[in-house]
């Protein structure tokens, strides 16, 4: 029996193999840019339909209530520190009743006075379950936060409500942050919620709610100059010896007469605090709140001074955040808005006609 030829079988040569694997990379450099793009679409749109979720619960609980909710206070002396959020309140408007039906709204978050304040067992559990409507798949940080005062463990949020233009007192023209145990100009503070008639500037120009990068849950000691670039965008930084404006007065209860935050404070600052978006249920302006002192996700890191401060709106997304208007529309706003045309949609009734953005 005649067995048929047999030719040597022939593998690759190394110059192949190298030329192969300079092809799989270059594609894989084509196309990588590509996939990250479609990951950051992804998230952005469902970012903005978490978005439109929460102005659609803000239309219901104003229809429900006949008027929007405020950061809620309670208890004594320490009731605008002890209160609940705008989305605590928003939870039966979600879906989210099981969660809702653990929080009593007259029992404080916190127990005891400045400093020695705990967290409040009876709203511990609920305080440390994160909700995916609050929270933007674009931001990758463990909500999960445990430097908020009082200690305990608080799930974050994303979403912050609009506390105003960032200008504050009589005949303010640059940002010097807010009291918001006082009325602002902007839709939220520590006090009664709004009505919608009360937007006399019209709901499609007026910021209800927008975007923040969560903190990274830690007190950090440096200078800004010192501060890498995630930190610049997720800490807060404490002014000392600042307050913030509150009145016709000037004066700022249990503080006395203060001066306001100015730009040359950053230089003042060493201590940065990791608690930015840090609670979705507690009413505090530093964790859950923004206003247009400064344009979105600005190179400026943000500043505080009790509790209150420079507050921006940022995100992961290139180029802007994501805003809910008070008409319940959801748009995209660039970082390159003009500071003028950001502030005036940051209020109810100022009477600004909004330039293009």
């Amino acid at each position: 029996m005649r067995t048929p030829c047999q030719f040597p079988r022939r593998g690759f040569t190394l110059i192949e193999l190298l030329v192969v694997i300079a092809i799989i990379a270059i594609l894989v450099g084509i196309l990588l840019p590509a996939v990250q793009k479609v990951r950051e679409a992804a998230a952005r749109m469902s970012s903005s339909n978490n978005l439109k979720q929460l102005g659609l619960a803000l239309h219901n609980y104003e229809s429900a209530y006949g008027r929007l909710p405020g950061m809620a206070p309670v208890g004594g002396s320490n009731a605008t520190s002890f209160g609940y959020s705008v989305h605590a309140q928003l939870l039966p408007f979600i879906e989210q009743e099981p969660l809702a039906r653990g929080i009593d709204l007259n029992t404080p978050i916190f127990l005891g006075t400045f400093p020695a304040i705990t967290l409040n067992p009876a709203v511990a559990a609920t305080a440390g379950t994160p909700v995916k409507t609050f929270l933007c798949p674009g931001d990758a940080q463990n909500p999960l936060i445990t430097t908020n005062s009082g200690g305990g463990t608080h799930a974050g949020t994303n979403y912050v409500v609009c506390l105003g233009s960032g200008l504050a007192g009589p005949g303010a023209t640059s940002p010097n942050g807010y009291d918001t145990r006082f009325p602002t100009d902007g839709m939220f503070h520590y006090g009664p919620g709004y009505r919608l008639t009360d937007v006399t500037d019209g709901t499609s120009n007026t910021l209800f709610m927008s975007q923040c990068l969560i903190g990274l849950n830690t007190t950090i000691s440096k200078t800004a100059a010192e501060l890498t670039p995630a930190e610049r965008k997720r800490q807060v930084g404490s002014v000392p010896g600042r307050g913030l404006y509150t009145g016709p007065g000037g004066v700022n209860p249990g503080y006395g007469a203060s001066t306001p935050i100015v730009a040359s404070d950053l230089a003042l600052v060493t201590s940065w605090r990791g608690n930015r978006g840090g609670s979705w249920i507690w009413a505090n302006a530093t964790v859950n709140g923004f206003s247009a002192a400064l344009p979105p996700n600005s190179p400026t890191p943000d500043l505080s001074a009790h509790g209150l401060g420079w507050l921006t709106a940022r995100s992961n997304f290139s180029g802007g955040v994501n805003v809910c208007f008070g008409d319940g529309g959801v748009r995209f706003v660039r970082n390159a808005i003009q500071p003028d045309t950001w502030r005036a949609l940051a209020t109810r009734a100022g009477g600004e006609v909004p330039g293009e953005y």
